[in-house]
This record gives structure tokens, sequence and C-alpha cells, in this order.
């Protein structure tokens, strides 16, 4: 099953800008072994570079709001003037979202299926007969030859030692 997921990476730079939080502090998030699944390795002029999942990284670390007043619309009703945010463009970001929502429900039902045909599989299992045991005989056993081995020499032993003791009173 072949799927292709479009996911937005930040480097750290820009991760940094958009938590305002330090780029040191963002590189310690990479280095978290609970982060590796959303860490990938983009390679640039200056060698390899961290990049993040900015789900992820929003997840650990809200977005910083901006405070500038370029980014307010001001809007005129001839009645009062209001200062409000213009609508952002979150088209990619509901884009990426809805297909990684997509994914996520084709492999919920893939998944649903293989453990479907699994218990299938483990109930077919329970009805074969159980295999046969095979026992090793006395024979084949090479601890149980050393134990009888060990057994006729004492054996043998405790006789001579019975017989010289007899003979010799």
């Amino acid at each position: 099953m072949s799927r292709q997921l479009y996911m937005v990476y930040l480097t750290l730079k820009e991760a940094a800008e958009a938590t305002g939080l330090n780029e040191a502090t963002i590189r310690r998030l990479c280095k978290r072994s609970d982060s590796k699944p959303f860490i990938q390795m983009k390679e640039s002029k200056r060698g390899a570079q961290y990049t993040i999942q900015s789900n992820y990284l929003f997840s650990i670390y809200s977005p910083v709001k901006s405070k500038d007043k370029q980014h307010y619309t001001r809007l005129d009703d001839n009645i009062n003037r209001i200062d409000i945010k213009p609508i952002q463009d979150y088209t990619l970001v509901i884009t990426a979202k809805d297909e990684l929502i997509q994914s996520l429900k084709s492999e919920n039902s893939y998944l649903r299926e293989e453990n479907k045909s699994l218990r299938e599989e483990n109930k077919e299992l329970k009805f074969l007969p159980p295999a046969p045991m095979q026992s090793p005989s006395l024979s084949e056993q090479p601890t149980h030859k050393i134990y009888l081995i060990l057994t006729i020499i004492l054996f043998i032993s405790v006789l001579a030692i019975g017989l010289y003791v007899l003979f010799k009173l």
C-alpha cells in the first residue's frame, strides 16, 4: 500500500521564529528520542540541517502571535473604525490535514482488514490437532548417559570396596 503524505517541515530558524524561542531550544527538542519520528535531515549548502514537522512543533510549543500593526486590516464602515486581523490562507495546511486524515482512514481500514484476516487464521489454527510431542529416548539424552555411567562406576566401586573388606577380615 503506497501513500504519500505532504507534511510541512520547518528549519530550526523558521521554527524559532514561529514559536519565538531560541534555535538551541528547538534543536534540543529535535534531539529528544520521542521527537525522532517528526524530524528529518535536509541537505543544504551548509550541510545537513534538522527540519521539524510543524504540527508536532506547535503541539509542543504554541506559535507566537505577531503584534505588528501591519498585520491588521482597517475596515471603514462609516460608523466605526475597527481593527481586525486578516484572514490567513490556511488552504495548504487544511489540504495537508485532509490528506493526512484520508491516509489515516485508509490505513485504519487496512489494519482492520488485516486484523480480521489474522483472527480468522487464528480460529483455523485452533481447530488443527496438536502437534505430536516427541521426547527423546534415554539413549538420545547425553546427560542420562553420563548419570548412568557414573552410577555403574559408583556401584562397581562400592562392590569392590565391599569385597575387599569382606576378604580382608
